[in-house]
């Protein structure tokens, strides 16, 4: 269905009283056409309400068991894809552009071009022993979960041949071990913890000396 045929139908159910579930793949938020649709609604007087789904990013993560922001290592995720795709790329959104940050990227909608997905990675810096997630129909029975790193990333792709339905993690805290997060270090405090002063002298005596 074109987005007109989509209102057609949001337009009907309103003259006959009814509501109308528009159910999207992972997040609404992310790549869902979502917003041309609630623009459209409120342009003829369509009450809506998103509700908020789980991206396959984060899905993604909790089946390789990583978590995406490791102190010290990565604290930041960036969320994007290849250009050269149905819709254009911004300037300066290209994946080497992003790539510049080393830190955790979710890459979708790019394994069709994985050639071009890996000259990127690289030309952005990430070292070829980055390590990558490949995620393949992620939370469907027939999900395909792989470990690789940039410099086998292509070759991963060719080998399950993959061309759609396939997400990509990549970075360095995706196998970050031996770092600790503060709020859970006995020298942190927050509104339900005092801190052991001895532990929090320790922390705050490593926070100045890195």
């Amino acid at each position: 269905m074109s987005l007109e045929d989509v209102v057609a139908v949001y337009e009907r159910a309103r003259a006959e009283g009814l509501r109308v579930a528009r159910i999207h793949s992972g997040d609404p938020a992310l790549w869902g056409g979502t917003q041309e649709q609630v623009d459209r609604c409120a342009a003829i007087g369509i009450a809506t309400e998103i509700v908020p789904g789980v991206s396959a990013f984060s899905a993604v993560a909790a089946l390789a068991r990583r978590e995406l922001t490791i102190p010290e290592v990565a604290q930041s995720v960036v969320l994007t894809r290849l250009g050269g795709g149905k819709t254009p790329m911004p300037p300066g959104e290209e994946v080497r552009e992003f790539a510049r940050h080393g830190t955790t990227m979710a890459i979708f909608l790019s394994a069709a071009r994985s050639g071009q997905l890996v000259r990127e990675l690289l030309e952005g810096g990430y070292p070829t022993d980055t390590p990558v997630v490949v995620a393949y129909q992620a939370t469907w029975p027939e999900e395909l979960i792989v470990k690789c790193t940039v410099g086998t990333l292509e070759e991963t792709v060719k080998e399950h041949k993959l061309w759609k339905h396939t997400l990509f993690l990549v970075g360095p805290a995706l196998d970050a071990h031996g770092t600790r997060s503060h709020l859970y270090h006995p020298g942190h405090f927050h509104g339900y913890r005092k801190a052991d002063p001895e532990a929090r002298k320790a922390l705050r005596s490593r926070g100045a000396s890195t």
